[in-house]
């Protein structure tokens, strides 16, 4: 590995640490508190919750039109003129705010939306903060974007231990606690942060809107296409198995979203990286950084598919159970999903936003006809694995797109046997008893020291260096 390659690195580590610190004690923290809503909060109102969210993640690319990724980065490339976009993000978004919560209401005004003010709050306070929090990594303050991270997720849960276990608030509880949550955060990030609040509303705005929605417009169809993919699956699953069978589903994609937080520690600092890196022929250590990547995912979900199937048994509620059943396949559709993300970074690093959303089009309609197909014959099975096979066909398509932009070499073999052991396990874990979950799990550990046992190795070596040389001083 040569200088560049070494400097490369150390700058990729340090900032997938930096938001490791945020992101990863967050999400186990939340991880953490799962199997409490199993217990007080029965699976129909899970899943009324979950379909909330669901629809608040359809809309917020509507309404944002992603106008935060152009200011994001543009103000890693232009940093002198942060504050011209800061401006324009907070005018974009007040506008947007103000039209948006006045046409749901006056749809509910027709048609009564079950939460709609609940709905409305996480909505606009939900944007802002995630606008605010893209605008921090702008301004390359990644440790107050650490730190806000931490202290959204903490301030949640605590609410929601006081409201949902001691005043037994139900439901409702998981909506008061982000809306209180999500205010908190907005009024301290301004304060904290004083670019953030050091511009002029009086500075012309609309010439810099329209230059960045050409940018960030196109990258809507390709949110829209991950959210088919994510979310859609919740819509189909109360239409054609009910509330209880989505609350099921919700639970059980809570388990792949902290493997997909895990994934987005990095890909955060693989942005940041990829797109300052300057080097014209980046294609070898693409290669290397993409090896370790899936050679720890895949050996990884191994250890994982059996570790949850025995946490979920032992740990939550006996109505929640057969969770375990779909999680294996949200997890390999979970690892594809940050893979294509890998793969993604070339479109903003290359101004080519209106490349990212043809990619998605084939998982996204993929996932409609699969799930649609085959709901009412397999239930929630269908809903899992059609997720897995977009991501998987969504990957496919963006390596052979971004051939030129992404110049990364795959060693299918290697990649390929991974991947079948993964699915593998996946489908046994299906049919075995928790004895042979033991089995699988021992398993899974060694094979992932096997696969990756060089990295191991260095790491070792590395901090014996370090104590001797902190012994010697």
């Amino acid at each position: 590995m040569n200088e560049t390659e070494k400097a490369k690195s150390k700058a990729l580590i340090t900032g997938t640490f930096i938001y490791a610190i945020g992101n990863l004690g967050t999400k186990i923290l939340s991880f953490i508190i799962v199997p409490l809503y199993t217990y007080y909060i029965d699976p129909s109102d899970m899943g009324d919750y979950d379909l909330v969210n669901t629809t608040v993640s359809l809309l917020t690319p509507l309404l944002t039109l992603q106008i935060m990724d152009a200011a994001y980065a543009w103000m890693m490339r232009k940093e002198s003129k942060s504050p011209d976009y800061i401006v324009a993000v907070y005018k974009f978004l007040i506008t947007t705010s103000i039209l948006s919560s006045a046409i749901i209401l006056a749809v509910n005004y027709f048609v009564t939306i079950k939460y709609c003010y609940y709905m409305i709050a996480l909505l606009t306070l939900g944007r802002i903060f995630s606008a605010l929090h893209k605008l921090l990594r702008g301004l390359r303050n990644q440790k107050l974007f650490t730190i806000f991270g931490i202290l959204y997720t903490a301030i949640f849960l605590l609410l929601n231990l006081l409201q949902i276990v001691v005043l037994k608030q139900g439901v409702k509880a998981l909506f008061q606690s982000a809306i209180i949550s999500y205010s908190f955060c907005i009024v301290l990030l301004f304060i904290c942060e004083k670019r953030l609040r050091q511009v002029n509303f009086k500075t012309k705005s609309l010439s810099l809107q329209k230059e960045m929605l050409k940018f960030s417009i196109p990258l809507v169809p390709n949110q829209l296409n991950w959210w088919i993919m994510n979310s859609l699956d919740r819509y189909i699953i109360r239409f054609f198995l009910g509330s209880v069978s989505n609350g099921i589903y919700a639970i059980a994609y809570k388990f792949p979203s902290l493997l997909q937080l895990i994934f987005n520690i990095f890909y955060l600092s693989w942005q940041d990286a990829a797109i300052v890196d300057k080097d014209k022929n980046p294609g070898e250590f693409y290669t290397k950084v993409f090896k370790l990547y899936y050679k720890i995912s895949f050996s990884f979900l191994v250890f994982l598919i059996p570790f949850t199937k025995i946490f979920i048994l032992i740990a939550m509620n006996e109505a929640y159970h057969s969770a375990i059943n779909y999680i294996g396949f949200l997890y390999l559709g979970t690892v594809f999903q940050a893979f294509s993300s890998f793969f993604g970074v070339g479109y903003l690093k290359n101004d080519k936003t209106s490349q990212a959303a043809t990619t998605s089009i084939y998982g996204a309609i993929i996932n409609a006809v699969v799930n649609l197909a085959f709901i009412k014959l397999i239930g929630l099975y269908a809903a899992a694995i059609s997720t897995f096979i977009a991501f998987l066909v969504m990957f496919i398509v963006r390596v052979i797109q971004t051939r030129k932009t992404m110049p990364i070499k795959i060693e299918y073999f290697k990649f390929i046997v991974l991947f079948l052991i993964s699915l593998a396990t996946v489908i046994i874990s299906i049919f075995t008893q928790i004895k042979y979950d033991i089995v699988l799990l021992v398993i899974g550990a060694v094979l992932f020291v096997i696969v990756n046992r060089n990295e191991i190795l260095n790491i070792i070596k590395s901090l014996v260096n370090k104590l001797k040389k902190g012994s010697k001083s």
